[in-house]
This record gives structure tokens, C-alpha cells and sequence, in this order.
């Protein structure tokens, strides 16, 4: 595109560019062109008359021109690889994590046996990719245990392990080394709460802080979840995030095992129930098919599956555990794979209508 430049000779360029910076006139959206022996620095605005005599005061030559100028192609920042490869021994880097999670301030990621020896570099490498990150905490094993938490070691940055995770407009309080969250599943949060309706009363089983829940409280006001979860800090959060995100008396927290909260207090009261825990959330399909009304509803079914079709055999263990309870499958709303969690295996989500 055209656009008004300062030409200015090749060998006053960064004077003029530091003139045209300090008064605030060198629109850096554009690239500077070279024409013979002149530099072009396209304008942000016209110079004013005063504006120009000072550049042609502390300049030999200052004139505006108009000229074809290029947008300035976006900085990319290096990738966690590219930084690796300044401080690790030749080859290292290669083995550089490929993804890492960022959760509030907090980043966590899965550093390779070979680069164990190397953690506070790979550390240090996210906090200078992630310039808000305080604390960067490494793998110590898997999700194991029934309040589903891992081991974490701190390998660079400092502080505690609570943070505040911001998504979809949601506000959420946790302790990462004592609660199970995953920024990974932000689509399936929302995909959810855009399907939950006014007056609907909705069985979360595996709550954790709520995200599910809390967000579909807030796409439609009218509802109302019952937050189930066994871990009493996860619990915790979820009533304070409860009453930061505005859900009070929408979203109800309950510190139970989900069959005994449904068995006990939510039989048959459910138009929607989610179900994300994925390596357990088939032991509990009676459960949920209690939950529901007698004219049934919607289940959201996690679960892991493995190639070669792996919905195919989500989709087999839903309708089994349904049918064990005694109710119909009777239609499949969407299937859809979440993540990949090892090779040839999935993270599936089924969404059906069950009578």
C-alpha cells in the first residue's frame, strides 16, 4: 500500500528513526525500505511544521515522499526448542518438550528422562517464552489416586502452588499439586455449558473446581448443578469459585463419592449429567443413569479408547453400562476424540440421549 515516509539519507537512518520515535511519528506497523541511497520510514501522522524544522535541524536531508511501504510481518517468538538449543549440549534439544500447560501463572510440563539433568533450563526457557509465568513445576508421575493428582517438582520460578485460571469469562481459584484441572479440556468446558438450557437440573459427577458446572450456570442462568467431587480441597475451591463467578444458590457444592450422593440425594432428578473421568467414568454409568429423570436425558461420557476406532468403542461402553442399568441408549447426539494421551489412544467424549 501507499503510505506519506520520511526519506532520509542511508547514513543518518537510525538518527532519523530515533528522531521519528522519541516524537512519536514512525508508525512501526511497516517495514523502512531502502531506495538508493535513501532510507524510507513510513509515518504514523503528517509532521507538524515545528515537527519537521527539528528534523531538519539534527538531518542533512528530511523530506516526506509518498511511497509503496510492506506491513511488518509479526514477531513469532521462539519456540521452547530454539531456546533450548543456546543452553543444552548439542542433540539435547531435540528432546524438548513439544507442549507444556499454563494454568493461571503456573506452567506445567513433562520433562524427558534425558533432559532431567537440564530441568531448571528447560524451566527457565518457558518463564522467558511465557513472560506471566512465576513458577514452572515438572511432572513427577500420572494422574493416580482418587482425588486424581500427580506429583509436581518445581524446576524454575518461586511462589505457591495456588493460582487463579481465567477461561471463557470464568474466574478459577485452585492448587494445582492438589486438584485435578486441565486447560487442555477449554473446548469441552464450553461445548457443554452452549448445551445446557433454562430450568434444567444438571449431575456433575467428577466436578473438581467446577468448570463445568460454573459455566454452564452462567450460560443459563435458570439451571441448577449439583457439583459433586470425594476431594475436600477441590471441594474448597469449588465454593469459592462458586461465589466468585456470581453462581451462589445456582451451583451447589457436594463433598461426596458420586454414587453415594445420587443413591443418597439426586435420584432421579437430573436432565443432564457429565461424567469426565475418563479412566474410571464407566464404573459409575449406573450411577448416572439414576441421576436422570425417569423419562431420561443427556449424559456427557469421557473416557479413554484406542485405535483403530475409538469411538466406536466409547460409544460399545456407554451403551453397555446403560443397558446393564437397565435404560436404552436411544440415540447418539455427537462423538467426538478430546486428546491424544498415548499413541493410538484417546481421550473420547460421547454425548447420548438416554431413556
Amino acid at each position: 500500500m501507499e503510505k506519506a515516509c520520511l526519506r532520509v539519507r542511508r547514513e543518518e537512518a537510525e538518527r532519523a528513526r530515533e528522531l521519528l520515535g522519541q516524537a512519536g511519528l514512525l508508525d512501526r506497523s511497516f517495514e523502512p525500505s531502502r531506495s538508493g541511497d535513501f532510507v524510507l520510514f513510513p509515518l504514523a501522522k503528517e509532521p507538524s511544521a515545528s515537527e519537521m524544522a527539528e528534523l531538519r535541524r539534527n538531518l542533512s536531508y528530511a523530506e516526506i515522499i509518498v511511497a509503496e511501504v510492506r506491513e511488518r510481518e509479526p514477531r513469532r517468538p521462539p519456540s521452547l526448542k530454539e531456546l533450548l538449543t543456546r543452553s543444552l549440549p548439542p542433540g539435547l534439544a531435540e528432546r524438548a518438550p513439544r507442549a507444556f500447560d499454563v494454568v493461571g501463572d503456573i506452567a506445567i510440563v513433562e520433562v524427558p528422562p534425558e533432559l532431567w539433568p537440564h530441568r531448571r533450563a528447560v524451566g527457565e526457557a518457558i518463564m522467558a517464552i511465557h513472560k506471566r509465568v512465576r513458577l514452572v513445576l515438572a511432572k513427577g508421575g500420572p494422574v493416580a489416586g482418587t482425588f486424581r493428582v500427580r506429583e509436581l517438582v518445581p524446576i524454575a520460578g518461586s511462589g505457591p502452588t495456588e493460582t487463579t485460571h481465567r477461561e471463557h469469562g470464568c474466574t478459577f481459584r485452585l492448587d494445582v499439586a492438589c486438584v485435578y484441572f486441565s486447560p487442555r479440556l477449554s473446548y469441552e468446558h464450553a461445548r457443554v455449558a452452549s448445551q445446557a438450557r433454562e430450568g434444567e437440573i444438571l449431575v456433575d459427577m467428577f466436578a473438581g473446581i467446577g468448570p463445568f458446572s460454573i459455566l454452564a450456570a452462567k450460560r443459563a442462568p435458570g439451571l441448577l448443578a449439583y457439583a459433586i467431587d470425594i476431594n475436600p480441597v477441590a471441594v474448597h475451591y469449588l465454593a469459592l469459585n462458586v461465589r466468585a463467578n456470581k453462581v451462589l444458590g445456582r451451583v451447589v457444592p457436594v463433598l461426596a463419592d458420586a454414587k453415594k450422593a445420587v443413591r443418597s440425594a439426586l435420584r432421579g432428578v437430573a436432565d443432564r449429567v457429565v461424567m469426565n473421568l475418563p479412566e474410571r467414568a464407566h464404573e459409575f454409568l449406573g450411577a448416572a443413569c439414576e441421576a436422570l429423570r425417569p423419562e431420561g436425558g443427556v449424559v456427557h461420557f469421557y473416557t479413554f479408547a484406542s485405535a483403530p476406532r475409538p469411538e466406536e468403542e466409547a460409544i460399545s461402553v456407554l451403551r453397555s453400562g446403560v443397558e446393564e442399568a437397565g435404560r436404552e441408549l436411544k440415540r447418539v447426539l455427537a462423538v467426538r476424540r478430546v486428546r491424544e494421551v498415548a499413541p493410538y489412544r484417546w481421550q473420547v467424549v460421547v454425548d447420548a440421549l438416554i431413556a
